[in-house]
């Protein structure tokens, strides 16, 4: 059997722009229900909603007087000085986006939080915690938020998605964050699959750093081979991928059930779409961030 060490943390390209940092940058991260100030929520609100350069907020939130705008550098600033927000550097363009190095609201109701990382009395909804390690799945990426609103999305009515009897699967699982928020959130019990040991070793760690070892299980068994149905369904896959499961993963759709598709580029989503529909799924709640597309879809279509 495939062993696999502990893992380590992995270095990134994500931080601040070069140039010397902040005194209070390294002071301690918490997270709580709101920013302190009117203007800081709304700028930390906008920029989880979706991808972001400074130009955008700027624009968005600073209005056209002089005075608001300096009121929003201003508070990109405090943000980005206490942890809050950091930049991205890509293609020559700055970004700005949540500082995954602390506790982060990625939707509605899911904060994500860093092993050993600090909470500030008790944010409304459900605490997700990941250990850093190079299974893909911390919450860095676009996709992995876009499939976490997705799951809070099809998790927030009632029905036999949530409570006794609900299930799980999470197919490519990874960290196993998405398989956790869904049982955090209502699922009774999860399953996560994962043909990469070193995957299933994260997850697994994951699982117990959550306390959920007893209602979520990791296993390497293939897709084709997982028997039952459940309420619900995720996969954080590359398009390509996606569409060759498709059929699988909606043959494990119990009558009610979502399916949960991120790693969709805009180009591939019509085509993905249409082969959805081909085995009666139909899209029922679609959102972007950064150049990807997170879709839920239900049978019936």
């Amino acid at each position: 059997m495939a062993t696999c060490s502990p893992p380590t943390p992995i270095s990134t390209r994500w931080g601040p722009p070069p140039g010397p940092r902040p005194s209070c940058a390294r002071r301690p991260r918490t997270v709580t229900g709101g920013a302190a100030e009117p203007l800081n929520r709304r700028i930390l609100e906008t920029v989880a909603a979706r991808r972001c350069t400074p130009a955008d907020l700027l624009r968005e939130l600073g209005g056209a007087s002089r005075a608001g705008r300096r009121a929003v550098r201003r508070a990109l600033r405090e943000l980005v000085a206490a942890g809050e927000l950091r930049y991205l550097l890509e293609a020559g363009r700055s970004w700005i986006e949540p500082s995954f190095g602390r506790a982060v609201r990625v939707s509605a109701r899911v904060v994500l939080c860093p092993e050993g990382g600090g909470l500030a009395g008790s944010p409304p909804g459900v605490v997700v915690r990941i250990a850093p390690g190079a299974a893909f799945g911390a919450g860095e990426h676009p996709t992995t938020r876009l499939a976490l609103r997705g799951i809070d999305f099809a998790l927030a009515g009632g029905g036999g998605r949530r409570g006794p009897g609900s299930r799980v699967l999470d197919v490519g699982t990874g960290s196993g964050v998405l398989v956790i928020a869904a049982v955090r959130l209502g699922a009774a019990r999860g399953l996560g699959i994962d043909r990469d040991p070193c995957a299933r070793f994260e997850a697994q760690a994951n699982v117990r750093l959550n306390g959920l070892e007893d209602r979520i299980r990791v296993s390497d068994v293939p897709l084709a081979a997982v028997e039952g149905r459940f309420s619900l369904v995720v996969a954080n896959l590359r398009a390509p991928t996606l569409a060759a499961m498709a059929q699988s993963m909606a043959r494990r759709c119990m009558p009610g059930a979502a399916l949960v598709l991120s790693g969709i580029r805009p180009p591939e989503e019509a085509g993905l779409l249409g082969i959805c529909r081909r085995f009666g799924l139909r899209r029922v709640w679609r959102e972007t961030e950064g150049g990807w597309v997170g879709l839920v879809l239900e049978p019936g279509g």
